[in-house]
């Protein structure tokens, strides 16, 4: 019995051994097939894909995939194409299908919209210095425009970020109140963070009535390369806006990444914003572009003082220097998927009005705002 329960085994081996080897050489993936149900179509990612184009622009259509529990490799075929010249809501079909010839097709819409100029609020001359230029150049004559702007204290009897933050960032509806970047709530201004907020800080939110107030969220956190004492960037209007204060703790000092079905750790944070991974955060679709072009902004504004860099997977790379996420190095991310939100999330009038008051306290301006194109001249695989 022994000696028949060996044979058995070492013939289950050898054809343990003969499968690997030809899934190996020949890429059949047949032990996959036999470890994971193979009846299931491919995910084609719509949720990662942009939800806007401008206007007479080129669609990227490499940035539409499809990831498959069975195949390394998935393709999808794209039937019709986007018209960038005419405004409104397009659609294409994708279909992807496995080696099983499993199939998943997938209609893909998108809005055609049109970038806003602000180019009235440029000041004559202002950008002149950069034509031409491109990459780090490029970076380098920006951080010479943008250097040296107006400093306001933090917090001051005099006008101080506060101050500045409920003028810019002022409700269009309700001139007493402050929009939540995170959450789009009209939060009263006067609720900002106290040990003892009024009564009617009280309001719905999360599903619930509760004291709701708001703080300074700096987009790119401050732990992240700039402490209090480079108070040039701690302080800087332009990466700096009011945030729900439930919100703006949840944020943290995570990185942004966007979080989808294939992520560990995905967690609906309310208001369109989500956690995922080790320590990552996806902002609300309405602010996605917003946040991209803060964060391209200081990098280029502090790229000298504070040597600020934009990268990819940056949780990665502090575990490849052996650092954790509470690292203080100067890095924030992920590079690619703010690209990514940059061009889904086109410049808006609101932004422009800000940066437009921002310049007006500040004495400078965000180039990605006034020239959103500047981004695929520093990073030309945008």
């Amino acid at each position: 019995m022994k000696k028949t329960l060996r044979k058995i085994s070492m013939i289950i081996f050898v054809i343990l051994v003969i499968l690997f080897a030809v899934d190996y050489f020949a890429g059949t993936n047949i032990v996959n097939r036999l470890l994971n149900n193979d009846s299931v179509g491919p995910v084609i990612n719509i949720d990662d894909l942009p939800k806007q184009q401008l206007l007479n622009r080129d669609f990227n259509y490499d940035l539409i995939d499809c990831t498959d529990n069975v195949d390394e490799i998935c393709d999808v075929e794209i039937n019709g194409e986007f018209n960038t010249s005419v405004l409104g809501s397009q659609s294409i079909e994708l279909i992807a299908i496995d080696s099983s010839g499993n199939e998943t097709r997938e209609t893909y819409t998108i809005i055609i919209v049109e970038n806003v100029d602000g180019s009235m609020y440029i000041p004559e001359g202002y950008y002149a210095s950069i034509n031409e230029l491109t990459q780090e150049a490029l970076i380098l004559e920006l951080n010479t425009i943008i250097d040296e702007h107006t400093v306001y204290p933090y917090t001051d009897d005099d006008t101080d970020v506060w101050d500045i933050l409920r003028d810019i960032d002022e409700d269009p509806d309700n001139p007493d109140n402050i929009i939540g970047f995170y959450t789009g709530l009209s939060i009263p201004k006067g609720c900002q963070d106290t040990t003892n907020p009024p009564d009617y800080c009280s309001m719905e939110a999360y599903g619930e009535v509760d004291i709701i107030e708001w703080n300074r969220e700096h987009i790119w956190s401050k732990s992240r390369g700039f402490p209090e004492e480079s108070y040039d960037a701690y302080t800087d209007i332009h990466h700096l806006v009011p945030a729900e204060r439930t919100m703006n703790s949840t944020k943290n000092n995570r990185f942004y990444e966007i979080c989808d079905e294939t992520d560990e750790n995905v967690e609906d944070r309310g208001y369109g914003n989500f956690t995922c991974n080790e320590w990552s955060f996806e902002p609300r679709d309405e602010v996605k572009g917003d946040v991209a072009r803060m964060i391209f902004y200081m990098m280029v504004r502090y790229y000298v003082e504070l040597e600020l860099r934009v990268i990819n997977d940056p949780m990665d790379y502090l575990t490849s220097v052996e650092e954790d996420r509470y690292s203080d190095l100067p890095i924030y991310g992920d590079l690619e998927d703010l690209l990514i939100w940059h061009f889904s999330d086109p410049v808006s009038q609101e932004e422009i009005l800000r940066n437009q008051a921002i310049y007006g306290y500040q004495g400078n301006r965000n180039p990605f705002i006034d020239l959103p194109e500047l981004v695929e001249l520093i990073w030309p695989e945008a």
